[in-house]
C-alpha cells in the first residue's frame, strides 16, 4: 500500500540517482569518473554499475506502470508548468545552470512518479498491476 511517506521515498531516490548521475554542482559521478586521479577505479566500476541499475529500474517501472501515453502526459503537464513560471518571470531559463537543473528535475519528476504511479492507481481505482512471469 502506498502512503505519503513511500511516495516520498521513492521521489527522493529518484532525484538522488538522477542528480548524482549528473548535475551541474560539479559532484556528480560524471565529474568523478572525468577526475584526472589514477586510483579507484574499480570503486567508481561499482558505483556506475550500481547507478546504471538504478537508472534502468526506474526507467523500466515508469515505462510499465504508465507505457508511453503516460510517460508524454506526465512531461507534457512538466513542460507547461514550466513554460508557464518562465511566461510569469517566475523561472529564468536563460541561466545555463538553471536550464539544466530544470530539464533534471523534469526526467526526476518523471521518472518519480512513474516509480509509483501503480500503488497511485491502485489507491485511486482499487486495480492491481501485475507481471505475469510464469504463464497460467
Amino acid at each position: 500500500m502506498l502512503t505519503t511517506a513511500g511516495f516520498i521515498v521513492r521521489m527522493l531516490l529518484t532525484l538522488l540517482t538522477v542528480f548524482g548521475t549528473y548535475n551541474p554542482s560539479g559532484y556528480s559521478y560524471y565529474h568523478w569518473i572525468g577526475m584526472e586521479d589514477t586510483g579507484h577505479w574499480t570503486l567508481k566500476l561499482f558505483v556506475g554499475t550500481v547507478m546504471v541499475f538504478l537508472i534502468y529500474t526506474h526507467v523500466l517501472a515508469t515505462y510499465r506502470s504508465m507505457k508511453l501515453i503516460g510517460m508524454l502526459l506526465v512531461a507534457a503537464i512538466y513542460g507547461v508548468s514550466v513554460w508557464m513560471l518562465w511566461d510569469y518571470g517566475l523561472l529564468d531559463l536563460d541561466k545555463p545552470t538553471t536550464l539544466t537543473l530544470t530539464l533534471l528535475t523534469g526526467v526526476a519528476t518523471l521518472l518519480g512518479t512513474g516509480f509509483s504511479w501503480s500503488l497511485v492507481r491502485y489507491r485511486l481505482s482499487g486495480q492491481v498491476d501485475s507481471q505475469n512471469v510464469i504463464p497460467p
